[in-house]
């Protein structure tokens, strides 16, 4: 049972009285360690690209083991990311996910700010990384700027997943689970030898649930999911100087639409009286009167090959993946209206088709080295096509054509198709001046160019008697309507460390993330001023849109004393980014955009504990401060000194567990933890109303354990069923649309290991 959390401490600390091992343990890897007389072995991590001592590497990492996934009952990634410090996850059942940490955001149609990287395969998008979890070692979550190591989209930090590989042993787990909401989901996993030297390991998980909330309209479970996903892995390392590993992961799931309440000042919706915005009144029933829908299929495969020269190990590691994902739904504000009839409303449907290849190759000194280096080159070809259409509702229903035109009902339409070719020379290393001081430098040069085209039909929409192609509606030739744009950027890292004691060190680093910029659909920008009747002054938005560049400074320290029952980590950083990148949905013209912000200054801390006690008892926690101002913007300057959108004023987790004996077979472990978040602002201009104050969730498991490898539980969470907006997106001053977190839900859980 052990559960390895980090953010360092600060050196003071250590001098006070805190009474440090003598001897340290060898660092063992985290799945084969063992907790003996209530202590707790080294974790081992990846997060340099190397196996390393959690304590000694200069980053400050949280660590969820394997053990500690099946303790507290880790079934999807909102599960350890409510658990880390400065670290929030927003997600919606349309397949949408956003990962923020130390309030550098993930926003809608940009790149991510978290890296998401599996087996060594950085993700191309966040989409495929909410769904269940299963046949997981081991769960990393670094902060700060990544860049150097992980490259694109890893300027706030990253998510490292490593899957469990196959042993020599046969082996497995079955998991089922039944709930409220009709919720039942179920997984299972084997491992073991095929032959000599060759192993192999099959995983699945399936998840159906109708969710919390009901359309009074309709009857439609908007929150309803569905979702199945199974991987197969082969892996061939028969102790020579040659490995190989292949894995293949597929899922498909389906559910409800874009599930949003919606706030019109002037427009009473439901229990909204329509007089003030107010991000934290939930009294609103669900009533459109259109059904939803949500489907998504993603495959992906990948191929690492290494061979060790005794010298240097290089690493190949091929990746390509594929996602094909449609949701739509009714059109803000998701009001019932008299289908058939004109001016009745509208729906509006999205499809994404994305397809990601990607290689990279790298070599690897030996880690036994004082110095140790790293040197590679990483490729990537991404392509998407998407479709954004918004139709008339004639008959309370999503059309069946959903990324074609009809002349007859079809308001707007685009057909952007991205392209995206990136490349980067990386490298890194690692001096020991000392058995104590290290010195730490990785950097990577960032080339991405990209390109748009827009393909939707030049042919004039009867209804709106203009071209369906906002680029040939202004004059631009359909051949000519694409654009292409290359961004460059040069990412260095670079820490000193010290080991105040083998169980204790302390670092300072610096480093730059880097995420390109984009492209809106071609033409967006007229299209808005066209709609504001030819006034421009309230429009940010631009066709194209800038890179973000983040400076982080960070100072920190990590420890475990008491003979590794306790671990203290704490961090104090501070990041200034230019070009931060947020969401805008424009109604008026059916677009989803993305503008950027000139300047947002960040800075805090965050700090977490760990503490095995006697007699069973496990104390955990961690809180985290983060206090972002827009610092500059050009679009609107009015807003400068503002909260910065999307980021948590502060973040506080406290848990505990005791492990009681019944008896020689069977042990019972209650567990509760509370995780409160503090307010929130959702938009650049902090308009009145978008603010949401301080929420608390708590969450308890009771688990019935033997020793012959079965387990039962009992779970809660949102137990004391707080009603909240998990998200909030500003359309207008006037104008939201929210989408509801989940109430109270509980069940029971049966699991056996063999």
């Amino acid at each position: 049972m052990k559960r390895i959390r980090n953010l360092p401490l600060i050196s003071l600390m250590i001098s006070a009285g805190f009474a440090l091992p003598a001897v340290a343990q060898e660092a063992a890897p985290a799945q084969q360690s063992q907790r003996s007389s209530n202590t707790l072995d080294d974790i081992v991590v990846t997060a340099t690209k190397r196996n390393e001592n959690l304590v000694k590497v200069p980053i400050s990492v949280s660590v969820v083991t394997e053990a500690a996934i099946a303790e507290r009952g880790i079934t999807r990634p909102a599960d350890f990311l409510a658990s880390t410090p400065n670290v929030t996850f927003v997600e919606d059942n349309a397949g949408e996910a956003y990962i923020n940490i130390r309030g550098q955001t993930s926003v809608r149609n940009s790149d991510p700010n978290v890296a998401i990287v599996i087996d060594g395969v950085t993700l191309s998008s966040v989409k495929p990384f909410n769904q269940d979890l299963f046949g997981i070692q081991q769960i990393e979550v670094l902060k700060g700027p990544q860049s150097a190591l992980y490259g694109r989209n890893a300027a706030a930090g990253a998510i490292v997943i490593t899957t469990k590989k196959p042993g020599d042993t046969f082996e497995g787990n079955v998991v089922a689970a039944y709930g409220n909401f009709n919720t039942a989901r179920a997984s299972a996993s084997v491992s073991g030898p095929l032959a000599p030297g060759l192993g192999f390991s099959v995983a699945g998980a399936f998840r159906d649930t109708d969710g919390p909330f009901t359309n009074v309209t309709t009857g439609e479970k908007v929150q309803r999911f569905q979702n199945s996903s199974g991987r197969a892995r082969l892996v061939y390392d028969n102790d020579g100087p040659f490995t190989a590993d292949l894995k293949v992961t597929a899922l498909r799931s389906k559910g409800g639409g874009s599930a949003y309440n919606a706030q019109f000042v002037g427009l009473p919706i439901g229990g909204f009286p329509g007089t003030a915005l107010d991000a934290n009144n939930t009294d609103m029933p669900f009533v459109s009167n259109v059904v939803g829908g949500f489907s998504e299929k993603f495959i992906d495969a990948t191929f690492k090959a290494e061979y060790d020269m005794g010298w240097a190990k290089i690493t190949s590691i091929s990746s390509y993946n594929h996602l094909n994902q449609y949701f739509g739904s009714d059109s803000p504000p998701y009001i019932p209206q008299d289908t058939g009839l004109a001016g009745g409303g509208t729906v509006q449907q999205y499809t994404y088709v994305d397809t990601n290849y990607s290689q990279e190759v790298r070599l690897t000194s030996d880690s036994a080295n004082r110095f140790r280096w790293q040197v590679g080159f990483y490729i990537l070809r991404f392509e998407r096509d998407q479709t954004s259409k918004i139709g008339l509702d004639t008959n309370g229903s999503l059309p069946a054509d959903r990324d074609t035109i009809d002349p007859a009902t079809t308001v707007s339409y685009s057909n952007p198709l991205y392209r995206t070719t990136s490349y980067a020379p990386f490298a890194s290393l690692q001096f020991d001046v000392t058995d104590q001081f290290h010195i730490n430098l990785a950097g990577r040069y960032d080339t991405e160019k990209r390109s748009i085209r827009e393909a939707a039909s030049p042919a004039i929409n009867p209804l709106t008697g203009i071209s369906y192609n906002n680029c040939v509606a202004q004059g631009t030739a359909f051949d000519d309507c694409k654009l292409s744009r290359t961004f460059k950027q040069f990412e260095p890292k670079a820490s000193l460390s010290y080991d105040i004691a083998p169980t204790a060190s302390v670092y300072a680093s610096y480093g730059k993330g880097f995420k390109s910029g984009g492209f809106n659909p071609i033409g967006s920008r007229q299209a808005l001023i066209d709609a504001a009747g030819g006034n421009a002054a309230n429009i940010y938005v631009q066709d194209g849109y800038n890179k973000e560049v983040s400076t982080s400074y960070e100072i920190g320290a990590k420890a475990r004393f008491f003979d590794r029952r306790l671990s203290i980590n704490a961090a104090v950083f501070k990041t200034d980014i230019s070009g931060a990148q947020q969401f805008q949905f424009q109604p008026s013209a059916g677009l989803q955009t993305t503008i950027s912000i000139d300047k947002v200054k960040l800075k805090g801390f965050d700090i977490d504990f760990d503490a095995q006690l006697p007699m069973g008892l496990h104390l955990f926690g961690g809180y985290g401060y983060t206090h972002g101002r827009v610092a500059a913007f050009a679009g609107n300057p009015a807003a400068v000194g503002n909260v910065a959108p999307g980021a948590f004023k502060y973040t506080l987790n406290l848990g505990a567990s005791q492990v009681i004996d019944l008896t020689d077979q069977l042990t019972l472990v209650p567990r509760i933890e509370m995780n409160r978040y503090g307010s929130i602002w959702w938009d650049v201009d902090n308009f009145a109303g978008t603010k949401r104050n301080p929420l608390t969730l708590l969450k308890a498991r009771l688990s019935l354990k033997s020793a012959n490898g079965w387990e039962i539980s009992a779970y809660g969470d949102n137990i004391t069923n707080k009603k909240y907006f998990q998200e909030v997106v500003p359309l207008l001053s006037t104008f939201t649309v929210n989408y509801r977190g989940p109430t109270r839900s509980y069940g029971l859980e049966a699991r056996v290991d063999f």
